[in-house]
């Protein structure tokens, strides 16, 4: 079929400007309007943000209407820097970064509710420690650097104690000897995208068993409800994710090397999993530390599993807590069910990868309650996320669908 040529002149301009959109610099979205007083909706650098978010998390609007507030100094504390720009945060504040910095934390950083920590434009990295959101709602995290080095017993991220309504982007997390990112004790509404988790070794928890009786705060924690997508998981050893309890949606997510196991669904989580894509071969070189420290002092290292992985892209449904509810089923969880309802489709295994996931209960598991961007499992795409996600120079730019 042949197109008028008068037709091609005509919308020309239009088609230069979507494409330009497809793979733009992440200090063209940074720096425009970044002389905004007020991060309201009307500024280029909030607006472009803002527009992209998707998932049960898509309600956080962050500094939205707050003040912008730019921090100028790496050092741990005092004026000037993250901490105190967190610390001083009484109302809606959109956080942003003077120039390139790396910032040696010597505790955990808080983060208070309609706050945005927006890392664009600049090259910012937390080192030792990361991130507590803690009761906090409306909270935004893009374009950061968080690696742990393996020397606190610390996460990148953690969410919980009821926090809601929370936004983890583009951030590049690892090596941390807890965990890169909970979302856990209550908490709820979040969506994690374009994220990359690597050289780790429990990589993230979606609730958190704290008692004998593994059904003992499933009131409080099966409200949980998380959206993954567009991540990127490389070179980790397990728990990608490790959910329980609540609903989880994750789609579109690319998992590259794990050494133990890849994701695990358990204890009436209500997940589904879509559109992701496995890849793995059993005759690697392992990458890992000589151990990695745990919290139970116990040092750890995978290297033996490596064969045997790609057959594990996931634990059989329930496998992680199976043997714990067999034992205490009589005293704690009559009538519960030590699997997940799970809904699994479209999922793409390479190389030496296997499907482990089946679907299971699927009329249990609820259907998203939002309309979202989706993408075919391919080739293509797993490229697409090795380039963008993490703390990326550039990024595509995805308009989800309202």
């Amino acid at each position: 079929m042949r197109i008028d040529s008068s037709i091609i002149r005509r919308w020309r301009p239009w088609l230069l400007v979507c494409l330009a959109l497809v793979a733009t610099p992440r200090a063209a979205f940074a720096d425009s309007g970044g002389s905004c007083a007020s991060a309201n909706a009307a500024c280029p650098f909030v607006a472009d943000l803002l527009a992209q978010r998707e998932g049960y998390g898509r309600g956080a609007t962050g500094g939205e209407g707050g003040e912008v507030v730019t921090v100028t100094s790496g050092a741990d504390a005092g004026p000037g820097t993250l901490r105190d720009a967190l610390a001083h945060a009484g109302g809606r504040r959109w956080i942003r970064f003077a120039s390139d910095m790396t910032i040696a934390l010597r505790s955990q950083l808080r983060v208070p509710g309609n706050v945005t920590i927006d890392g664009r434009g600049h090259r910012v990295t937390l080192l030792d420690y990361g991130l507590g959101i803690y009761g906090s709602s409306n909270v935004i995290v893009t374009h950061l650097t968080i690696d742990g080095r393996l020397r606190t017993f610390s996460q990148a991220i953690n969410v919980a104690n009821y926090s809601h309504d929370v936004w983890i982007d583009h951030l590049d997390l690892s090596r941390f000897a807890d965990r890169l990112l909970n979302v856990k004790n209550g908490s709820t509404d979040v969506t994690v995208s374009w994220v990359k988790f690597h050289d780790d070794d429990k990589v993230m928890l979606l609730n958190n068993i704290t008692s004998k009786n593994l059904f003992a705060n499933y009131g409080r924690d099966k409200v949980a409800r998380v959206t993954v997508h567009h991540c990127y998981f490389l070179n980790t050893v397990q728990r990608n994710p490790r959910a329980q309890f609540g609903t989880f949606h994750l789609f579109n997510n690319l998992l590259e090397n794990w050494d133990f196991y890849g994701m695990s669904f358990s204890l009436q989580a209500r997940a589904l999993v879509e559109g992701n894509i496995f890849s793995n071969t059993s005759d690697r070189r392992c990458v890992e530390p000589e151990f990695f420290p745990t919290v139970e002092g116990v040092k750890a290292r995978y290297c033996d599993y490596i064969a045997g992985a790609p057959a594990r892209s996931a634990l059989p449904n329930g496998g992680s807590d199976q043997k714990h509810f067999e034992q205490t089923a009589q005293l704690y969880a009559s009538g519960s069910d030590y699997r997940a309802s799970l809904l699994v489709r479209d999922n793409l295994y390479l190389r030496d990868a296997r499907a482990v996931l089946q679907s299971y209960q699927p009329e249990k598991v609820p259907a998203v309650p939002y309309c979202y961007k989706y993408d075919k499992p391919t080739l293509g795409l797993a490229d697409e996320i090795r380039q963008f996600a993490g703390n990326t120079d550039g990024q595509t730019l995805r308009v989800p669908c309202h």
